[in-house]
């Protein structure tokens, strides 16, 4: 329990920085929804920072990661993708600038793509 405090600490002062529609983040990681059901997707929350939306977080069952995703909204209009352990301890990787028509291929990258499926 500690550890999810400490990561809503470190969202609301370090992570955050804009407000955004978590729906339409997650349309585009619907375009096609046969790469988004293999990750396992589930338990998507919005997390908030002053009352406003800044983060959209879910939880993924991947082959190359088990854990948090946390999908914010950067200043530039691109999304940074972080991801978490089950215990939001380790910070696993980090990916910047990400475009709207990225999101899912970079996602999928991270947490499920093997270069030899065809689909």
């Amino acid at each position: 329990m500690s550890n999810q405090i400490e990561f809503y600490k470190r969202f609301k002062n370090e992570f955050s920085q804009r407000t955004f529609n978590p729906k339409e983040t997650i349309q585009w990681l619907c375009i096609n929804k046969t790469i988004r059901m293999s990750w396992g997707y589930q338990k998507p929350t919005v997390l908030k920072k002053d009352n406003v939306i800044t983060g959209l977080m879910f939880n993924v069952n991947g082959n190359h990661h088990k854990g948090w995703v946390l999908i914010t909204l950067s200043w530039n209009d691109t999304y940074t993708l972080r991801f978490f352990s089950n215990q939001f301890n380790e910070n696993k990787e980090k990916i910047n600038d990400v475009y709207c028509d990225e999101l899912q291929e970079k996602v999928d990258n991270s947490i499920e793509k093997i270069v030899d499926y065809n689909y």
